[in-house]
């Protein structure tokens, strides 16, 4: 026997081979169980799987598929990856944003823009970071925009209504109204 090899599933296994008339040929039996033994804790899980698909071997468990509606579980490689994108596009953007952008109006659509991505994609690691990244860049942009103008503007209103509430909204319109 296989150090590590997980006995019952071992022989639940050779009994599901010998059922369905496959049985293991002795000169594969210790390749078989040094497979088996691979998996570890989850030697029941893989002998599991192939027995209710009626495999003749032994896989890696299989993932299921996430559900409708639902999003996959992104590994951590993944999130990293994101992440790094993430970082580098705020990189990118930020030389650029006084480039071409001169107007703080401007720059506050931009930023409903990506207020707009960042509701969407709220269940994404790091998304608390990028809003409060945000909140900072619109309540500098407010100071610096005319009041008038953004108060008459109903999606940036709602952005300010979103970052600080009926109470931002009170305030921007007593900046206009001055």
């Amino acid at each position: 026997m296989v150090e590590g090899l997980d006995v019952v599933a071992w022989e639940r296994w050779v009994a599901f081979r010998k059922a369905i008339r496959k049985p293991i040929k002795e000169a594969s039996i210790h390749a078989m169980q040094m497979k088996l033994a691979k998996y570890g804790d989850d030697q029941e899980e893989v002998v599991n799987q192939s027995v209710s698909n009626q495999w003749q071997g032994l896989f890696d468990l299989k993932k299921s598929k996430p559900g409708f509606g639902e999003k996959p579980v992104k590994t951590d490689k993944q999130v990293a990856a994101d992440n790094e994108r993430w970082q580098q596009t705020q990189d990118r953007c930020a030389r650029e944003w006084d480039k071409r952008l001169g107007e703080p109006l401007a720059k506050l659509k931009l930023a409903d823009a990506l207020l707009a991505r960042y509701n969407v994609r709220n269940d994404e690691p790091g998304h608390d970071e990028r809003m409060e990244w945000l909140r900072e860049r619109v309540a500098d942009l407010l100071r610096e925009s005319d009041a008038k103008l953004v108060a008459g503007d109903p999606s940036l209103t709602a952005m300010v209504c979103q970052f600080w509430g009926e109470r931002g909204v009170k305030k921007i319109h007593a900046r206009a109204a001055a």
